[in-house]
């Protein structure tokens, strides 16, 4: 791959990249031009003279059967972006439990300039929250969530990540607003590579409502709204789903039989391999019947 390199940084040059990465997969530029780009427009961009608008370049990636989220893999050298380093640190923090708290709080940055920077902070300290019980959350930083997801029109899956993993710190009048706004999108985010993320952030919520917040109201219109969403390709999902379902009717009717259900089911999840679960919901419901 072609680069140049000016001090400590690495520059690279997308067109001629594009031109290697062209000539690698077998198609010629009138293929990757098709009647959109001329050839001259085309050969400028892959010596490096000139650059595509977003359109063009977009068109240009799909025609050598690419995905822009593939091409810029492949241009960064398969290296994680910034967003993949949070979302990387955010799961390691989330399996390595009291363990790994103290490192953990050592990835939280001291003096965050950007808006980046500040919400990768309230997601670090929201899962750090979850798991210790200790306050990380400020009020500004609560309030900068809530008026970040309100101002965006059109949600990427870095916003649907931040409610994922902040809604545990947000009002139950928030999360109310959030869940109609989400679902309401649901024809953008119910698919492809979203999918999975769009139904953990729904079930996420469901979860915290009926188990935490226990607000039986909600949770009834939370309930009917994520079984319509809810996919059979998703094991896990599924999985989980059916066991807060169960605590949910358990909260309804405290009875012996409801009890058994959910014991019953976590006894099956632990049988097929998911252990790490059924343990988790096993203290969940001793708290649940504690209180």
């Amino acid at each position: 791959m072609t680069k140049n390199f000016i001090g400590d940084e690495t520059k690279f040059d997308v067109g001629i990249f594009f031109k290697e990465i062209r000539q690698t997969r077998g198609y010629t530029q009138k293929d990757a031009g098709g009647n959109y780009i001329s050839k001259s427009q085309l050969s400028r961009f892959e010596n490096g003279d000139t650059i595509l608008t977003a359109e063009k370049l977009y068109y240009a990636i799909t025609q050598i059967s690419m995905t822009p989220n593939e091409f810029f893999n492949a241009f960064n050298g398969y290296k994680l972006d910034r967003m993949q380093k949070l979302y990387y640190t955010l799961d390691n923090i989330q399996l390595s439990l009291q363990e790994g708290i103290e490192k953990s709080e050592e990835l939280i940055t001291k003096h965050p300039n950007s808006k980046f920077e500040k919400l990768s902070n309230i997601m670090i300290k929201s899962v750090l929250q979850d798991i210790t019980g200790k306050h990380y959350i400020t009020k500004e930083e609560y309030l900068l969530v809530g008026d970040y997801l309100s101002a965006i029109d059109y949600w990427s899956e870095f916003e649907l990540k931040l409610l994922y993993y902040t809604c545990l710190i947000l009002d139950e009048g928030d999360i109310c607003w959030f869940w109609q706004l989400v679902t309401d999108r649901a024809c953008h985010f119910n698919k492809g590579n979203n999918q999975k993320l769009f139904l953990a952030t729904l079930l996420n919520i469901y979860d915290l409502t009926v188990l935490d917040h226990q607000n039986i109201s909600n949770a009834n219109v939370f309930r009917v709204s994520l079984q319509n969403f809810i996919v059979n390709k998703e094991p896990t999902i599924l999985i989980v789903f059916t066991i807060v379902t169960y605590f949910h009717d358990y909260l309804l009717e405290k009875t012996s039989e409801n009890r058994k259900k959910i014991e019953n089911y976590l006894n099956a999840t632990e049988t097929i391999g998911v252990k790490y679960m059924a343990d988790y919901y096993r203290s969940r419901l001793v708290d649940l019947d504690e209180k």
